[in-house]
């Protein structure tokens, strides 16, 4: 048997710029998603509390109310037609038995949706005894979310849970989605030996909204040309590897105030979403530096920046926060053969 976990992750500055070739800071969390891969007599998957026998090559089809169980479908779907299955290292015929389960506020700008299909398919190669690169597979979990689940997304998410911590991620050069491998891996810079202490509070809403129905029409303006979201999503980048040197230097009032600005840009550009806005609202108005979307579609988590996070994490919860998270720099996804 495999077992596989990874970790959500809170975006600090730079999100969404990771869809436009932008740089982000960014943290994992403590909460993690895991599966279990073991050998079966059929194709089982028991994604998230809902479960499927698998007899047939129609019943991988897309489920549209069961998303979790889709994103174990399309995984498979992806590997038993890619380079992987033509080379022989991949039986399209195999079964196995896929238990997936998780502990991340799933679609709430947490990165949780992600870090399940990454455990599935880090475990599937696994027991198909494919290795790669933590960057080839970042890319690879990128490519079956955009292309087989047909999500709009970035890269942030998929180099965060691979490689775990406090990073930079620059990803210039990775604004055009559909090059293939002509485009450079992204960059990960460790920032958790320098950054002593981490002021923040994440408030989570416990409103669940699918990201990429609110990426989709951005990036089709951003696509034909549009000078505003051009000129917006190419600050939030810059403000990204700003955000890095404020970090560093522990400058906690210039990374707020740049913070913010990056959150007026999405408020302008996307949409922040009602309840997020009461709570960044909250923040600022209880003394925060900072305050901004965890992640960026209008999904239910906030960060906040603050010299006493643990306060400001009451008045969060006072104010109507389901539930507070903190950035914890651990170990990105984890393989292991039982």
């Amino acid at each position: 048997m495999v077992h596989v976990s990874a970790p959500g992750r809170g975006g600090i500055i730079g999100n969404p710029s990771d869809m436009y070739g932008g740089t982000v800071v960014s943290c994992t969390i403590g909460e993690r998603a895991e599966a279990l891969i073991a050998p079966s007599p059929r194709l089982i998957f028991d994604i998230y509390g809902h479960f499927q026998v698998l007899d047939s090559v129609a019943d991988l089809e897309c489920s549209p109310d069961l998303h979790y169980l889709d994103v174990a479908k399309a995984v498979w779907r992806y590997l038993r037609k890619s380079s992987y299955a033509r080379e022989g290292l991949v039986d399209p015929a195999a079964t196995f038995h896929v238990r997936a389960s998780s502990n991340i506020p799933l679609q709430a700008g947490c990165a949780g949706s992600t870090a399940i299909l990454m455990c599935i398919l880090s475990g599937v190669l696994a027991h198909f005894e494919i290795e790669l690169s933590r960057y080839a597979f970042a890319e690879l979990a990128r490519d079956i979310e955009r292309h087989e689940l047909g999500v709009t997304c970035g890269y942030q998410d998929q180099y965060m849970i691979a490689f775990g911590g406090l990073n930079a991620v620059d990803m210039r050069g990775k604004a055009d989605h559909d090059c293939g491998l002509q485009v450079p891996y992204a960059s990960v810079e460790p920032l958790a030996p320098h950054v002593p202490r981490l002021p923040f509070v994440l408030a989570n809403t416990g409103i669940q909204r699918h990201s990429g129905e609110f990426h989709a029409e951005p990036r089709q303006a951003w696509e034909a040309g549009d000078p505003r979201r051009r000129a917006g999503f190419e600050r939030i980048g810059e403000l990204g590897r700003l955000g890095k040197r404020a970090l560093l230097d522990g400058n906690w009032a210039w990374l707020g105030e740049l913070m913010n600005e990056n959150c007026e840009i999405v408020r302008d550009l996307i949409g922040c979403g009602e309840a997020n806005e009461r709570l960044i609202a909250v923040a600022r108005e209880a003394g925060a530096l900072g305050a901004k979307l965890s992640g960026a579609g209008r999904g239910g988590t906030i960060i906040a920046l603050h010299e006493d996070p643990e306060w400001m994490g009451q008045r969060l919860l006072a104010a109507g926060a389901e539930r507070l998270l903190w950035l914890e720099p651990g170990e990105g996804l984890e393989v292991k053969r039982l």
